[in-house]
């Protein structure tokens, strides 16, 4: 959901443009401080897109997400209006009902303050 930790991850060379929306489906459960999508037939979840341009950049994504994610197919409603269809996200590959996964919910400001300087070695903005 972070657009500078996608850069780093990716080796991007400009802080990439993603969009917010929301996929159905889904909902969030949480594996340490890290948000897990898992199947929920009633679930929504709201994030952001961003366009994977080259087979490199996808197989890079699922590296940096290791064998505990895969990608789960799914339908894209930006909050800009439209529907995007056969899109891909990357969703729990172990059992939904895991121990290892908590109910909760992604603070991405929290996660910004405190833990993203690991991924990318920047500092939080004190702005």
């Amino acid at each position: 959901m972070d657009p500078e930790v996608l850069q780093d991850v990716l080796g991007l060379p400009e802080i990439p443009a993603v969009k917010r929306a929301s996929i159905t489906g889904f909902s969030v459960k949480m594996l340490g401080i890290y948000p897990v999508l898992v199947p929920d037939k009633d679930g929504k979840v709201s994030g952001t897109l961003w366009e994977v341009t080259s087979k490199a950049q996808f197989l890079r994504l699922v590296e940096y997400e290791t064998s505990a994610y895969t990608w789960c197919e799914c339908d894209v409603e930006l909050n800009d209006g439209g529907t995007l269809h056969n899109c891909r996200t990357f969703c729990w590959a172990g059992d939904p009902d895991s121990e290892d996964l908590e109910d909760g919910s992604f603070d991405l400001e929290r996660y910004q303050e405190y833990f993203k300087s690991s991924v990318t070695g920047r500092r939080p903005s004190t702005e």
